[in-house]
């Protein structure tokens, strides 16, 4: 688990050098085999891994440690390697400083966020790199019975906003790419998606990501707001409607 958290994922890795997955794992092969002839130890860049795509097929991936990173952006020229260096250089600062900070004598670890009034989120972005699954459309369609539900579930911030990224970055302390909007999941909507992600009929579950997002979910305190939402969504409901001298009572909606 220790290992999972302090590397990257490939995929996110070919997202920041936009770039293919299966061209950068061309290249990450290759990486291996020069390794191999010069008797370098591989571990220390690339972690050879898999995971299951939508039709729940094992593809293989990479986990990128921080010298991997460094390697790759060593092979970019120009601005490509410039950003992708800023980028990978972020995302790993970030995942140290929340791996440090402790609150309530637990650690947090780094894919769980403090956003302000919000209380504790995960974004939808770090979900998918450490379980594989896309959150959009497999979790939130409407046909599905066990859907997460939008504002309770999950919530999305900056739909019609330019954000000023280092300053949201100085008072949340992390960033969320370059995605238009941030979406995120509520601790409710980490569960839920975790069960989900468990009940999904012939999808091979990453165990290690499952129990890391779990232990992660035991490290904070539900916020009182989400706890009284909670209750009143699991409890029946009680609605008065009025009209005129009328009065006419629902119960159990």
């Amino acid at each position: 688990m220790q290992e999972l958290e302090q590397t990257l994922d490939s995929r996110e890795v070919a997202e920041m050098i936009e770039k293919e997955h299966s061209k950068l794992l061309r290249d990450l092969r290759r990486y291996e085999e020069q390794f191999a002839e010069a008797n370098i130890g591989l571990g220390d860049f690339f972690k050879i891994s898999t995971y299951a795509d939508a039709n729940n097929q094992t593809r293989p991936c990479y986990r990128i440690t921080k010298k991997g990173c460094e390697f790759i952006a060593h092979k970019l020229t120009g601005i490509k390697g410039t950003i992708f260096t800023a980028r990978y250089i972020n995302r790993f600062h970030e995942m140290q400083n929340i791996l440090s900070n402790k609150e309530n004598g637990l650690q947090l670890p780094w894919f769980i966020r403090n956003f302000g009034k919000q209380g504790y989120i995960m974004l939808f972005r770090d979900f998918k790199a450490l379980t594989g699954v896309e959150i959009f459309g497999n979790y939130t369609a409407w046909e599905r019975l066990n859907r997460l539900q939008g504002g309770l579930d999950f919530n999305g911030w900056a739909w019609y906003t330019t954000v000023n990224m280092e300053e949201f970055k100085k008072e949340y302390g992390f960033d969320y790419g370059d995605d238009k909007c941030m979406m995120y999941l509520y601790p409710h909507g980490i569960k839920r998606a975790l069960e989900i992600y468990r009940q999904e009929s012939g999808r091979k579950i990453n165990q290690e990501a499952y129990d890391m997002i779990a232990d992660g979910l035991k490290a904070i305190k539900l916020p009182k707001k989400e706890i009284a939402v909670k209750k009143q969504h699991d409890l029946p409901v009680r609605i008065s409607i009025i009209l005129g001298q009328e009065s006419m009572q629902m119960e159990n909606i």
